[in-house]
């Protein structure tokens, strides 16, 4: 069951996008308000991933409440659906590396100066770089999470 039957006039894609949208302001809020909180006595991957790990049921019951409706019972679906969110957290950290590694920041700043005589300018000015990185792993993590949760959530058809 959704928190309100209205819920279920917009397609659950739309739902999807949209609460994983919300799901994500919330979680970093609470990630830097956390990582403001411990300062430096904690490594930033730590916070990240001990965060993540106690942010996975309100997340969980973000996508039950307006997306797919309330289990139940509630915790093996929640046991089943957290590896979702484990794999993603596991998924942007190797992705984070590699596209890193490889300077994506730059590359995609230089394709869009060459391409559309757009970027970031502040590499020449000593300001801050767009972070382009954040962009393409919110994504592939957007776009796993969406599959998997469709494979674990939807019901099966019966014959």
């Amino acid at each position: 069951r959704l928190l309100h039957d209205s819920l279920k006039q917009i397609p659950l894609n739309i739902r999807f996008g949209l609460i994983g949208a919300l799901s994500n302001v919330i979680f970093l809020t609470g990630y830097n308000a956390t990582l403001h909180q411990v300062g430096e006595s904690m490594s930033d991957a730590y916070v990240y991933s001990v965060f993540y790990v106690f942010y996975i049921p309100v997340g969980h019951a973000l996508q039950c409440l307006f997306v797919w409706g309330w289990p139940d019972p509630y915790l093996p679906n929640l046991l089943s659906n957290a590896p979702i969110g484990l794999t993603a957290m596991a998924l942007g950290t190797f992705l984070t590396r590699y596209l890193d590694q490889m300077n994506f920041n730059d590359t995609v700043d230089d394709f869009l100066k060459s391409s559309f005589s757009m970027g970031d300018e502040s590499r020449d000015s000593g300001e801050e770089e767009k972070n382009y990185v954040s962009f393409a792993v919110m994504i592939a993590t957007g776009l796993w999470s969406f599959i998997l949760s469709n494979l674990i959530n939807t019901p099966s058809k019966k014959k």
